[in-house]
């Protein structure tokens, strides 16, 4: 009976000790699952929905109007239809720890008025309003997981600015210049979906986008 009882002891010490290696060994693999993997980093390409410029307005001028009241009177036999290219935009992101990032950005948007001839809809005149943008920004991703992260950055760059306007038939007549320009970016959330490869959502307000951006990427 001893003997017996001794055996059953130990033979419930060993189950007790495989139970709690396996529930160890799945708190480890579940663990290292969930861990976050740092990658120094990233580069994406993305588009917003509204372009930051043309949501302040472009700098157009009416190739009409003159400021005087003949020009007020001729610029009212045109109407205008308005254009944009949307923006497009290039980024570099480099983290310095799984918290704190650098980011920078390359972004380009064109937008351009053709005015038309009411009385017959002919073409006369085209405004194009062009810039280029570059930002750099400082970047919190406030949450991480190893297939979702959380941010949110601002900053500030320059945009060259390009603008011509043209009359039908009379092609670089018309006034043209180049300008250098502030400009800057606020996101406050955005949210990336994947681990080396990655989608991602934005909502901000600047002179890049206004509104909702998208994009995909690429972390090494």
């Amino acid at each position: 009976m001893k003997t017996v009882g001794l055996a059953s002891f130990v033979t419930m010490l060993l189950a007790c000790g495989l139970l709690s290696a396996s529930a160890e060994a799945r708190r480890v693999r579940t663990e290292t699952a969930n861990a976050f993997e740092l990658k120094r980093h990233e580069l994406t390409v993305s588009t917003g929905i509204v372009p930051g410029r043309y949501s302040f307005g472009y700098n157009y001028i009416s190739p009409f109007d003159d400021g005087s009241l003949a020009g007020l009177y001729e610029s009212a036999a045109y109407y205008e239809r308005e254009y944009t290219s949307g923006v497009w935009s290039l980024g570099y992101t480099y983290n310095f720890t799984k918290l704190l990032a650098v980011y920078t950005s390359i972004s380009y948007e064109r937008g351009w008025t053709d005015y038309c001839r009411r009385s017959d809809d002919a073409l006369a005149a085209r405004n194009v309003d062009g810039y280029l943008s570059a930002v750099a920004s400082f970047k919190v991703n406030w949450f991480n997981r190893p297939m979702v992260r959380l941010y949110s950055y601002a900053g500030i760059g320059i945009s060259f600015n390009h603008y011509s306007n043209d009359s039908v038939g009379y092609p670089g007549k018309g006034r043209k210049y180049h300008d250098l320009m502030f400009a800057g970016q606020v996101t406050p959330i955005g949210v990336t979906v994947g681990k080396s490869i990655f989608g991602f959502a934005e909502l901000g307000l600047g002179t890049c986008f206004s509104g909702i951006a998208f994009g995909v990427g690429y972390r090494f």
